[in-house]
């Protein structure tokens, strides 16, 4: 009799564990959930398809770094179709890649920004790589004309306000 009592009591413990771990399942899946809303909702992904331009970017990110200083930029590479894929999935909020004239459709805006390549200096080998070809690249910067954050919008603006400083052209 003892023994039965005893397995019924472990099995009552069982039966409680289990439903506990679910609830603390459960809570801990939603918390995950409110925090990657509000990483997204205070953050800006960038992505490049040539992470060399971004050396080139490095002042006009600050300048609007300073302007918003609750929002977190994180900046990605990858090649030109998964930037698509991203934006179109809204993982990231805009994408400069190598000018392409399929950016300028109904879904994207298009500004084309004109960089010329420098020099890289790699501080682990200590010593300075210099571009074959110094020309002018023309970079497009695409995002969503439909965007739910507010950073992105106000990046977006923030790209025309500054057209003349990173020689940039808007493409409709």
């Amino acid at each position: 009799m003892k023994e039965l009592l005893l397995v019924c009591a472990v099995a009552v413990m069982i039966v409680f564990g289990y439903f506990i771990m679910k609830r603390l399942d459960d809570f801990l899946a939603n918390n995950h959930h409110l925090i990657d809303e509000e990483i997204a909702e205070n953050s800006l992904f960038i992505a490049f398809d040539n992470p060399m331009i971004l050396d080139l970017l490095i002042p006009l990110f600050e300048k609007f770094s300073k302007g918003k200083p609750n929002c977190q930029l994180h900046f990605l590479f990858g090649n030109t179709e998964d930037i698509y894929d991203k934006l179109n999935k809204n993982r990231i909020d805009f994408g400069f890649i190598e000018n392409n004239a399929s950016a300028n459709d109904d879904t994207y805006r298009c500004l084309i920004i004109s960089t010329k390549q420098n020099s890289i200096i790699c501080e682990k080998a200590g010593c300075t790589i210099e571009p074959l070809d110094s020309s002018v690249i023309q970079t497009a910067v695409i995002w969503k004309k439909a965007s739910n954050n507010a950073f992105a919008n106000s990046f977006s603006d923030f790209l025309f306000s500054n057209q003349a400083v990173i020689s940039a052209e808007y493409v409709k």
